[in-house]
């Protein structure tokens, strides 16, 4: 008596079938989390801070003497992840730069404007002719809508506040 093998690919079958089951399943699940995370903000923001890594990039400098005492400050404009930033330094006698202030500005993307026939994002300038500089500041809203921010050093309390103009 011999024995011969036989082939079946019925368990073939049966195995393709269920992993296209499985694949469809989870195709599905991918498309209504996609959907919820669409349409619910707060899973937007979830998934969105999750796959975005954090990130501090100084985008412009500008130095000068803003307090009005032949101390020479350097300005750095830094944008991370979710804000815009001012942060002003002063440069110690040993070289170390020491941070004064950091101010948030309330608009998050950069802006550009002209100033002296040059485009900047930051810009330091006596504006106002009172003899003393001011730290001009462009930057949009939400909507795209341009605003220059003034700052200036507010002596009588010892810090930098934003201009009323």
């Amino acid at each position: 008596m011999t024995l011969t093998p036989t082939l079946s690919y019925k368990p073939f079958a049966v195995a393709m079938n269920a992993a296209t089951h499985a694949g469809q399943v989870i195709l599905f699940g991918v498309f209504a989390f996609m959907l919820v995370a669409a349409l619910h903000p707060d899973v937007h923001s979830a998934v969105r801070n999750s796959l975005v890594k954090d990130y501090r990039m100084v985008v412009s400098t500008a130095h000068g003497d803003l307090m009005g005492d032949g101390t020479i400050l350097t300005v750095a404009k830094v944008r991370t992840r979710d804000s815009l930033f001012l942060e002003i330094y002063q440069t110690k006698a040993d070289g170390a730069e020491r941070l004064l202030e950091k101010i948030e500005l309330s608009d998050k993307r950069d802006g550009f404007f002209n100033f002296n026939g040059q485009a900047t994002n930051l810009a330091i300038d006596d504006i106002d002719g009172d003899g003393k500089l001011e730290i001009l500041v462009p930057s949009f809203d939400q909507n795209m809508v341009g605003h220059l921010n003034i700052y200036h050093y507010d002596s009588s309390i010892g810090t930098f506040a934003r201009s009323l103009r």
